[in-house]
């Protein structure tokens, strides 16, 4: 939930690529949160997509942006030109997250320094938005993007996370066999473009390079589909060539 300053600024002197960044509704200094901050937000990307004249790579931190940046691309399938996701499991459900932020708020409710911790990392709004959070979770405004979700996506997906956190090593697998392209970094936590922002940088943009080039697992999907059924094609022309020529023969 934190701002563009706080997640990507140590990545700012790395990136080589035209980069965009966008802050979400509600955080850091903006003033106000939006009763729907999560749909505010995608409707937030989707609006910077469109004004892009080629179509982009979007990049989504944690369990809000990541789920952000996916839902604002999936709406917009010939725009978009990929997604990466960082700080993220497909794996976790809405009430598995739901208890991450209560403990959260508990912790900041007993501790003065996280809280300060807290409002400095995400703004003065934060527990407003982890409200907000909650009820959108629960009445189905924030979707978290599950396997089946990654399974029908419409264009190539990277998974970065950093492999100081059991729960998100133990998601690359099932995100790669469910056609993303994946990434783990050493010596980072939840918040890979902080603890690392030169590998983070570099991994994002060689992912939008292999995107150019269809060199990505979801290329490479749809190259064995083709292939696929042009075998099933050819078996079944050779069917029916074998069938007419023996019906020729006992005439």
């Amino acid at each position: 939930m934190g701002t563009e300053d706080t997640h990507y600024e140590g990545c700012r002197r790395w990136w080589t690529d035209s980069v965009t960044e966008l802050r979400l509704p509600g955080h850091g200094a903006e003033g106000g949160v939006p009763s729907h901050p999560a749909a505010a937000a995608v409707d937030r990307v989707r609006g910077s997509i469109v004004e892009h004249t080629e179509p982009p790579v979007v990049v989504g931190l944690s369990y809000l942006g990541a789920a952000v940046a996916f839902r604002a691309a999936e709406t917009l399938p010939d725009r978009v030109a990929g997604v990466v996701m960082s700080g993220y499991s497909f794996l976790v459900s809405p009430g598995t997250l739901n208890r991450w932020l209560e403990g959260f708020t508990r912790i900041a409710a007993r501790q003065q320094r996280t809280r300060d911790h807290f409002a400095e990392l995400h703004g003065r709004n934060w527990e407003k938005l982890l409200t907000a959070t909650f009820d959108e979770l629960s009445d189905g405004c924030l979707r978290l993007p599950g396997l089946d979700d990654l399974r029908q996506f419409h264009a190539p997906v990277q998974l970065v996370n950093g492999a100081l956190l059991q729960n998100e090593r133990n998601a690359i697998g099932p995100a790669a066999a469910a056609g993303a392209d994946v990434a783990v970094v050493a010596g980072a936590g939840h918040v890979v473009p902080v603890d690392a922002p030169r590998v983070f940088a570099a991994s994002v943009e060689e992912f939008a390079d292999r995107v150019d080039t269809g060199r990505t697992a979801f290329h490479e999907r749809r190259r064995a589909a083709a292939r696929t059924l042009h075998t099933a094609a050819t078996t079944k022309n050779a069917d029916t060539t074998d069938a007419s020529a023996g019906e020729g023969a006992h005439v």
